[in-house]
């Protein structure tokens, strides 16, 4: 097994750990905000495991990657909406550190991976890793918002 298979196996599990985690915390979050945003992590992370899982097959068939993707928008967090009051506000800034910290190094190895490409496959790599920069920049957006205001904002 090569070293891009490895890192292949490793992402699509870190992507189903990423999942469960997402969707713990929306059992966590008291706020529908809450509830809706690590739900909706839980379904990127899902969607990623599954393009990540195609890309497995298809490296092992050598077959062509897939080179299309649909994109769903990413929400920008307005600093002045009110956002929901977060009741279990200490667990979830906890909760969004760890998950900050996780999709930081999700990016640096789909980083990692597309260096070791020079075709097609490098652009779905570097495609995954600004995916994984978007959730770090969303978490990081809600935890500023979470911690000087107790509010979450995701859906408002």
């Amino acid at each position: 097994m090569s070293i891009l298979d490895n890192l292949l196996i490793e992402a699509m599990n870190s992507e189903i750990e990423a999942k469960n985690f997402y969707n713990d915390a929306s059992k966590k979050a008291q706020s529908q905000a809450g509830k809706k945003l690590f739900r909706e992590l839980a379904e990127f992370e899902q969607n990623h495991y599954k393009r990540v899982k195609k890309i497995i097959e298809s490296h092992n068939n050598r077959l062509e990657f897939e080179k299309s993707r649909t994109k769903k928008d990413i929400q920008t967090i307005n600093s002045e909406v009110e956002g929901e009051f977060e009741p279990n506000k200490d667990e979830i800034v906890t909760i969004i550190n760890l998950a900050i910290d996780a999709e930081k190094k999700v990016q640096e190895r789909y980083s990692k991976i597309a260096e070791m490409h020079d075709d097609d496959s490098k652009k779905i790599f570097n495609d995954l890793a600004q995916d994984e920069r978007n959730h770090r920049r969303i978490l990081e957006d809600e935890f500023y918002q979470l911690s000087n205001k107790g509010t979450i904002v995701w859906g408002y």
